[in-house]
């Protein structure tokens, strides 16, 4: 009788162990299945980098993408600011360093894709196009909708320069041309197509001198007489602050320069929300608006993090 309790106790001590081992495989097994898929409307989360160069505008742009894509979006995201050319800032995408990065189209349109600029070339919504084509096609990339704003490079001088000389457009510079130093920065004056170079040759002109400086200092330099004209961009609040005056390019040099994001297609599949968070700014921002923007940061010295936040929320972007 003992005999037969004590086989019953084994009995029963096995199947609990059993049980224990066949419980510890399942929740081994549970923990390598994939994480869950998110619930309905739950935008997945993960983390991207946007770029953008040294200035204060693509600064803006790009912390006001983070804050929506932080608030709204579920997504971590980085801001690697300070890239030094539109080159550099573009082999950072395609080498999957940064996922976004600001641009304008008339800057790859001449830059990344080498296109000379001619008369035909002068429709924005054509040149958008054809940007946004040539990069589907070459780099698996997205140009996402245009901004709203075209921030096109500008020759400007001093308002008591401009009135001296009777100074209204850029062909109007040609007969002082030969007494006339020009600031500008070191992108400029390198580019090919609608460059320094390429500028001069268009509008046959003979500068003194074209003088190469730090982005931020070429506008004080102008306005302090230093140089007696700036090659400048037309949304940069320092030309009305300093009140200086952008002669017009009568001669349809530049290109159109719409700014926009630029996106790896990789990232907007994977982060659909990118698209869907974002397309408040479609459209949102013209000269003014940007030149507004800029102005906080270089001319009233406010951080440019929270520039880009408040905008957000005077928009009613973010909470």
């Amino acid at each position: 009788m003992v005999s037969s309790r004590n086989k019953l106790l084994a009995l029963s001590i096995a199947i609990v162990m059993l049980s224990v081992a066949a419980f510890a495989v399942v929740g081994c097994g549970d923990a390598d299945e994939p994480a869950d898929e998110p619930a309905e409307g739950e935008y997945p989360s993960g983390s991207v980098t946007i770029a953008s160069t040294d200035f204060s505008e693509p600064w803006i742009l790009a912390e006001i993408v983070k804050v929506l894509l932080e608030e709204n979006g579920n997504l971590d995201v980085n801001h690697t600011n300070n890239i030094q050319g539109s080159t550099v800032l573009h082999a950072g995408m395609e080498s999957g360093d940064f996922d976004m990065y600001v641009s304008w189209t008339g800057t790859q349109f001449t830059g990344v894709l080498e296109m000379e600029i001619t008369d035909e070339w002068r429709d924005r919504e054509k040149v958008f196009d054809y940007v946004h084509d040539e990069f589907q096609e070459r780099y698996n990339a997205t140009w996402l909708p245009p901004l709203g704003f075209d921030n096109t490079y500008a020759l400007c001088v001093r308002r008591e320069f401009a009135e001296e000389h009777g100074l209204e457009t850029v062909s109007d510079i040609r007969s002082i041309a030969p007494e006339v130093e020009v600031s500008m920065d070191a992108t400029f004056m390198d580019r090919i197509g609608d460059g320094w170079n390429d500028f001069m040759e268009h509008y046959d002109l003979d500068f003194a001198r074209g003088i190469s400086m730090d982005y931020g200092l070429l506008y004080r330099a102008v306005a302090e007489g230093d140089v007696d004209a700036a090659i400048a961009y037309s949304t940069d609040g320092r030309v009305s602050a300093l009140d200086l005056v952008i002669l017009e390019d009568d001669m349809n040099f530049f290109p159109p320069y719409d700014g926009a994001i630029v996106a790896r297609n990789d990232a907007l599949e994977e982060f659909p929300q990118i698209e869907e968070v974002l397309s408040v700014m479609w459209g949102a921002f013209d000269e003014g608006t940007m030149a507004g923007l800029n102005s906080q940061v270089d001319v009233d010295e406010r951080d440019y993090q929270d520039v880009a936040r408040d905008f957000c929320e005077e928009m009613g972007w973010i909470d």
